[in-house]
């Protein structure tokens, strides 16, 4: 593990153990409340990807990009009148604020590969089973500890920690909103 990524890892474990408590909450062998956790996400997603500049730290970041697929499962789920709520990310988005979103953007596919396996045969998973070649994760590591020098892990954190409280409400939104 480069030393970025443990910094990453170790300043953001406690908001992440949030996070996988609050959507913990949602039976994904349920259609309805498969819909709510991939709505909850949405609503995080689609504006993250909106407004994130990715391509500056990765090249590949359109291909990156999980927003499209996330739509494809909710039209197949999802009844009229249920569309997420918008959030706004207004950063500024220097680099290091870009390696901290991604940072939880691309290291949630890792967990959604796992919950994939678990949804029951016919449900949609193009979202949540989305490739991720090794590879692809390493080297956006390996990007992200290039940029992220002990002087700028602050800010890579701090974005990160917006992130996953963003990811934190909307599972709480939307598990209410069942």
């Amino acid at each position: 593990m480069n030393p970025a990524h443990k910094a990453l890892r170790e300043g953001t474990a406690a908001a992440h153990d949030r996070v996988d408590a609050a959507f913990a909450g949602f039976d994904l062998t349920d259609r309805d409340g498969y819909r709510r956790f991939l709505t909850a996400h949405a609503e995080v997603v689609w504006a993250l990807e909106a407004a994130l500049p990715g391509e500056r730290l990765t090249p590949d970041w359109e291909e990156r990009k999980r927003g499209a697929l996330l739509r494809e499962d909710l039209a197949f789920l999802r009844g009229p009148g249920q569309e997420p709520a918008a959030v706004v990310f207004d950063e500024s988005w220097d680099d290091a604020a870009i390696a901290g979103a991604l940072y939880v953007l691309e290291g949630s596919r890792l967990g959604g590969r796992f919950l994939a396996r678990g949804l029951p045969t016919g449900f949609p998973r193009a979202y949540l089973d989305s490739n991720q070649p090794p590879a692809l994760w390493r080297s956006l590591l390996d990007r992200i500890d290039a940029i992220l020098t002990p002087d700028r892990l602050e800010p890579a954190l701090a974005a990160a920690h917006r992130i996953f409280l963003a990811f934190e409400h909307a599972a709480a939104r939307w598990a209410k909103n069942g």
